[in-house]
């Protein structure tokens, strides 16, 4: 219509207004070719923001001659870009941005002799840039957001007048020309970002006196920032970020006094901060984190006024935080986290008013926290992290002032006194975390309800008392961890009020009573752990049938008794079943039987129960894990037990039982001898019958199970071979996804790389062909693919989708950014399985470095560490800086990836865990998971599973690289891995020297040292007991303070 309107109204003049006023409509539809033949005397047309879509008629260009301005910005326009655009040479402005444009950009559109502005930015183009006029005349130039590849253009020297080149989030590869910014001496505006830029920053760059916005991050670019960056004396934003740069920071951009931004995170920059820092006083945002700086901080820092964001943490800094924080008035964020800053947190940093993000975690901090910490910001302290401390005394009462404080995390820490009131007072918190303190007394009875708190976390501490009931009006509870403490009396009925509760731990307390029938009105809760304690009575019925949603039920080592309630049938989602060592009677229900994805544990040891194991127990196919041990069952075993086909572990001891084990069951038998014993004419079942009819005669001890002499030397040992042979099983079984699942958790399509869709993919390795193949894991196949267009190579992960460990991986490397860990840039799924794109690493695993290169690949201590020392940042990053926190569960030599450097990243994600307000996402999984030789001791008999199983395995890998033998290398004698047999090796010899890689016996006395301090590390992290054990963040620590140690 209005087309229709414009294109015949004779009268109509455009010739000196044009069609602006179409701009900012809602014209859809193509653009007519005949706006090019009645509209020859045009200067402007501006068509932008509309819903125009369809391609560029070429006799637009053809008549216009007189066209100066042309905007068709912000509509849904696709296809090539016209080559006759170079017709119209009068153009000066072209903007093209925000559609979907596809193919080059034509060679003459920057030949124009008056093109001045040209927008080009967000579409779909491709190729590299054309070559640049003699006489360019453009001042801005914005083609970010497309695929343009290639080489940046050195011809771009040629536009003199350039104020604006923005060109991030492109393929550009290469190097940056040396002498492409020789001559833009007008340039104020440079992004770079987002491309894959490849070595020094140009000191040609650093000449640019006009220069105001420089943004060059995530690139690949190296080398050191240039002294000569004062000469940007204009300077307000420089954006480094995500590259490879090393050195120190120079001292000249203190001279920088315009700069507002500066953000060198994520880089491997060392050496120690410049004090020059203070003289830029105009910056609003400094971020510094995730690199390898060094040193205290300068007191110059922090004279900073107008500072409103610092982030400094992930680095080596030490020393105390300086007192003259407090005159920092803008400041609103501040991250000193995992870094080894030690003394006391300076009072003055209360006075810091507009303070609301404050997170000095995991340091060596001690002392009291200011009394007075968020009593004068306003609006108030919002989030406050001091985990992982060496701080004492009490949690300042001012805390909460102006109640905007959402998240407090104190644990791991020496706090002391009793359970603050200010917490309950506090209706902003959502997230509280104090474990890991010295908290004693009583929980107040008559605190405040908090309708807010979602997340409570007190274990670990030493509170007596009563759980008050007032915790019953918490409604908004998701999870609350009152274990390991002192409590007493009963369980507060109140609690049933909790309908959002999903996680309650009671744990390793001093309970006592009944279990209340009114948790039953807990519909969310998916973990119930009351262990440990001294409950009484029976099993209350209506536990058993009304909470739907449960997953784990722990109510071991207590005295219930009773039968075990036969009302299982609605668990469908019980996966673990643990009612050990309390006084049971009776029989194993056949309702429990029925839960076909029961597959963990079933723990009914150390109880009363009796009678007949019943058939129906042979139903629970997927069951990894039974102990009925110590009990009074007796009769014979019955065959049916033979289906239990995934079982890894069983434990029938001292029972009553007769007759012949299930043939099924003989390598069980064989791996855990023990675990048969104190059931005198229970027989093995040999190639025939009657060897067990012989054995009742003449007792033959070749027949017979060992007596129970034999057994209690065999029970000794038992907990050593579990943990291997629970493994040997548990790597071969697959974890099936329940397809009900798939509509929330499964994403939808795919999301790739420009570059990459499914059909290159397949097209890539040849339909899945077998030569493009270069690992293999558990849960699944990985191929290496080149891009026909960027020439780029990738790693593609193929995952059936019914293993639930392309959701898990998928999920969990989405989170993740570190130097350390594989990147995830992609993911598609269809044909029913999964794929997941991350970036190649050609040096390979760091078990084939280790033990499979020919010729043997040379590893000096610097290679050696770099290894280490890279390992350890990623697994820290993992538990302690990412939230949610992630736990590898799966960490070995196999899954550790070399680039080209050597320097390692964390890999295959298929197993990992992820603590959502301790919701972990694995919950359903199996108990054990791990490689055999890698697993930490206490998997063998716990589900919990904490970040120490990875320090385990970690100590695992530095044991590999001092002696280059495998976790389980075939010199070793039978029965041991690489921990028992350093251990034993260690007791024979008192020279370490000798037993290490041969390479080592040729390094200089101070890195053989060093080489031993790594030695020492790694028995500290694979020592049995968890608590024995450094976490990552402290490993981290250790290995900056070795390795400067005789430098």
């Amino acid at each position: 219509m209005v087309w229709s309107f414009l294109l015949h109204k004779q009268e109509f003049s455009i010739s000196s207004q044009g069609f602006e006023f179409l701009r900012l409509n809602l014209v859809c539809g193509g653009i007519p070719e005949q706006l090019g033949n009645n509209c020859g005397q045009l200067k402007t047309l501006l068509l932008n923001d509309n819903n125009l879509n369809g391609t560029i008629p070429i006799k637009l260009f053809q008549s216009n001659k007189r066209l100066a301005k042309l905007d068709l910005g912000y509509n849904s326009l696709s296809g090539d870009i016209p080559a006759e655009v170079s017709f119209c040479i009068k153009l000066e402005y072209i903007g093209f941005h925000n559609n979907y444009f596809t193919g080059q950009v034509p060679s003459g559109v920057f030949s124009l002799p008056n093109l001045k502005f040209c927008y080009l930015n967000t579409n779909n183009l491709t190729g590299s840039l054309p070559d640049f006029p003699q006489s360019c005349e453009i001042s801005d130039l914005w083609i970010h957001e497309n695929s343009f590849s290639g080489s940046l253009p050195n011809t771009l020297s040629r536009c003199y007048n350039l104020t604006a080149f923005v060109a991030s989030h492109n393929k550009f590869g290469g190097v940056i020309p040396l002498e492409m910014f020789s001559d833009l001496f007008q340039l104020e505006i440079l992004y770079l970002d987002s491309n894959s830029l490849e070595g020094e920053i140009p000191e040609s760059l650093w000449g640019l006196r006009s220069l105001k916005e420089l943004v060059l991050s995530e690139n690949k670019l190296n080398g050191t920032i240039s002294e000569s960056i004062a000469n940007c004396s204009q300077l307000n934003t420089l954006v480094l970020s995500a590259n490879n740069l090393s050195g120190w920071i120079p001292h000249s951009i203190g001279e920088l006094e315009h700069l507002k931004s500066l953000l060198l995170f994520d880089n491997m920059i060392n050496g120690s901060l410049p004090s020059e820092l203070g003289n830029c006083s105009s910056l609003t945002e400094l971020r510094l984190q995730s690199n390898f700086i060094g040193g205290v901080i300068p007191k110059e820092i922090f004279k900073l006024e107008k500072l409103e964001v610092l982030y400094m943490f992930n680095n080596k800094l030490e020393g105390v935080i300086p007192q003259n924080i407090g005159t920092m008035s803008s400041l609103v964020e501040l991250a000193l986290y995992n870094n080894s800053l030690s003394g006391e947190i300076p009072s003055e940093i209360s006075h810091l008013k507009k303070l609301e993000f404050l997170s000095l975690a995991h340091n060596k901090l001690t002392g009291e926290v200011p009394l007075e910490l968020g009593k004068y910001s306003s609006p108030g302290l919002v989030k406050l992290d001091l985990t992982g401390n060496l701080l004492t005394g009490l949690i300042p009462f001012e805390i909460c002032n102006g109640n905007n404080l959402s998240v407090l995390t104190l644990g791991h820490n020496r706090f002391n006194g009793s359970f603050p009131r200010q917490i309950a007072a506090c209706s902003s918190l959502k997230r509280v975390i104090l474990s890991n303190n010295l908290l004693q007394g009583t929980i107040p009875a008559d605190m405040n309800h908090n309708s807010g708190i979602s997340f409570l976390e007190v274990q670990d501490n030493l509170l007596e008392g009563t759980i008050p009931s007032v915790f019953g009006d918490w409604r908004n509870l998701t999870m609350l961890d009152l274990s390991r403490n002192k409590l007493s009396g009963s369980l507060p009925s109140e609690l049933g009020k909790l309908q959002n509760l999903q996680i309650l731990r009671l744990s390793s307390n001093r309970l006592m009573g009944s279990i209340p029938t009114e948790l039953t009105y807990c519909r969310s809760i998916i973990k119930l752990d009351l262990s440990k304690n001294n409950l009484s009575g029976k099993i209350p019925l209506e536990i058993i049938t009304s909470l739907t949603k449960l997953q784990s039920l722990l109510l071991e080592q207590n005295r219930l008794t009773g039968p075990i309630p036969d009302t299982f049938s609605s668990l469908h989602s019980l996966n673990e079943l643990q009612l050990g060592n309390n006084m049971l009677q009776g029989s194993i229900p056949c309702s429990l039987t029925e839960l076909h994805h029961f597959s963990t544990i079933l723990n009914l040891s150390y109880n009363g129960l009796s009678g007949q194991i019943p058939k129906c127990v042979g139903n629970l196919d997927k069951l990894q894990i039974l102990d009925i041990s110590s009990n009074n069952f007796s009769g014979e075993l019955p065959t049916e037990l033979s289906n239990m086909i995934s079982l890894i572990f069983v434990n029938i001891s001292f029972n009553h039982l007769t007759g012949k084990i299930p043939s099924a069951w003989m390598k069980l038998v064989a791996s855990y001898p023990g675990s048969f014993i104190g059931n005198q004419e229970l027989c093995l079942l040999g190639t025939e019958v009657k060897n067990c009819e012989q054995a009742k005669v003449s007792m033959k001890r070749s027949q017979i199970i060992p007596g129970v002499v034999i057994g209690v030397v065999i029970s000794v040992t038992l907990l050593c071979t579990v943990i291997y042979a629970l493994v040997v099983r548990v790597l071969t079984q697959k974890h099936n996804l329940d397809e009900s699942l798939l509509p929330e958790c499964q994403p939808k399509s795919e999301f790739l790389p420009k570059d990459l869709n499914f059909e290159e993919i397949v097209l890539a390795t040849e339909g899945w062909n077998e030569k493009y193949v270069i690992g293999r894991g558990k849960h699944g196949t990985v191929y290496k693919i080149q891009s026909k267009n960027s020439g780029k190579h990738w790693a593609v992960k193929k995952v059936n989708l019914s293993d639930r460990n392309f959701i898990i991986e998928m999920r969990t490397l989405s989170m993740v950014r570190h130097r350390n860990v594989v990147r995830m840039t992609g993911y598609c799924i269809k044909d029913g399985y999964g794929c997941i794109v991350t970036e190649y690493m050609p040096g390979g695993s760091l078990y084939n470095a280790l033990h499979k290169s020919e010729p043997h690949l040379f590893l000096d201590w610097t290679t050696r560490f770099r290894i280490a020392f890279g390992i350890a940042q990623g697994l820290s990053y993992l538990h302690h800086d990412c939230v949610p926190q992630i736990i590898h569960r799966d960490v070995k030599s196999d899954n550790v990836l070399l680039d080209s450097e050597l320097e390692p990243k964390l890999g295959d994600f298929g197993t990992a865990r992820i603590l959502v307000s301790d919701l972990e996402t694995s919950s359903t999984r199996s108990a054990i998971v791990g490689t055999l030789g890698y697993i930490a001791p206490e998997n063998a008999y716990s589900t919990r599973v904490t970040e120490k199983c990875d320090v385990y395995s970690y100590g695992v890998i530095l044991l590999e690289l001092v002696y280059r033998k495998m976790a389980v290398d075939p010199s070793f004698e039978e029965g041991l891995d690489i921990v028992s047999w350093t251990r034993k090796s260690l007791e024979e010899s008192s020279d370490c020297l000798c037993l290490f890689d041969e390479e080592i016996s040729h390094w200089d006395e101070n890195e053989q040292q060093k080489a031993l301090s790594l030695l020492d590390l790694a028995l500290e992290c694979t020592e049995k007991l968890p608590s024995m054990r450094p976490s990552m963040r402290e490993v981290v620590g250790f290995l900056i303070k070795m390795n400067d140690r005789n430098e």
